[in-house]
């Protein structure tokens, strides 16, 4: 599965922007973004926002694109199972077979025996469990995630990388995450594209399973570090030396 991106145009954000993005079945997939620009591209690519100029192709007809926000969305006023469904009873596209599926789908993303729990506002993991449910219930082979995790404790973090390993495996289904922390990105991806503001394409692709391979011999700290400085390398060559991670 892939993207092929051709003249995209966006306000002053995206001009001009081409690109291919390839998001094979069941694989994660970074974008490295110091501004607003990789949102505004998961948006154009989840169709939240109209009046753009340019193409979107997907290499299969049939696949859709599920959008995530920094800051997941749950209705207060429904429950757990309630807020799943809530994407079964307005969508015009969805299977009723689905519903058989939701406490399965509820569980694999964590929230077993929370059913009928109602979420609290500043329970941020645990409304993103709730947001890659109605994802998966949408039945979306590609899911974008817009920078989500800068607003989460370490621990909550990598408990929910860990899911979404485990939900890409199990759910084929791929993920496209729009992140400014360079660590996160590399412990999660297989691939990882760097992205600036103004630029017509990708600055650069790093496929980490080629970077990891071709770093084979080194202990693993070492290798993660090489490939931070390749990273931040390619930006400050970019002119973007204000660069900011967690190592």
């Amino acid at each position: 599965m892939g993207m092929k991106l051709n003249n995209l145009n966006y306000e002053n954000v995206i001009k001009e922007f081409n690109s291919d993005i390839n998001c094979k079945i069941n694989s994660i997939n970074s974008i490295v973004c110091f501004d607003d620009s990789a949102s505004k591209l998961l948006k154009i690519i989840g169709r939240v926002i109209d009046n753009i100029d340019g193409e979107i192709k997907f290499s299969d007809e049939m696949e859709t694109a599920v959008y995530i926000p920094t800051d997941p969305a749950s209705f207060p006023w429904l429950n757990v199972e309630d807020n799943i469904k809530y994407v079964l009873e307005n969508s015009t596209h969805l299977s009723n077979k689905i519903e058989n599926n939701i406490l399965q789908i509820i569980n694999d993303v964590g929230l077993n025996g929370y059913e009928k729990h109602f979420s609290d506002n500043n329970s941020l993991g645990f409304r993103f469990r709730i947001s890659i449910a109605r994802a998966l219930v949408f039945n979306s082979i590609l899911i974008l995630i817009d920078n989500s995790f800068c607003v989460m404790d370490d621990e909550t973090k990598f408990e929910l990388f860990d899911m979404i390993k485990s939900i890409s495996k199990k759910y084929d289904v791929s993920f496209l995450i729009n992140t400014k922390n360079i660590s996160d990105a590399i412990y999660l991806s297989e691939n990882i594209y760097l992205m600036k503001e103004g630029k017509e394409t990708f600055l650069d692709s790093i496929n980490l399973l080629e970077e990891w391979k071709e770093l084979g011999s080194e202990d693993r700290r070492s290798r993660q570090q090489k490939i931070v400085e390749k990273i931040i390398n390619i930006f400050t060559k970019n002119n973007l030396d204000n660069i900011q991670l967690k190592l």
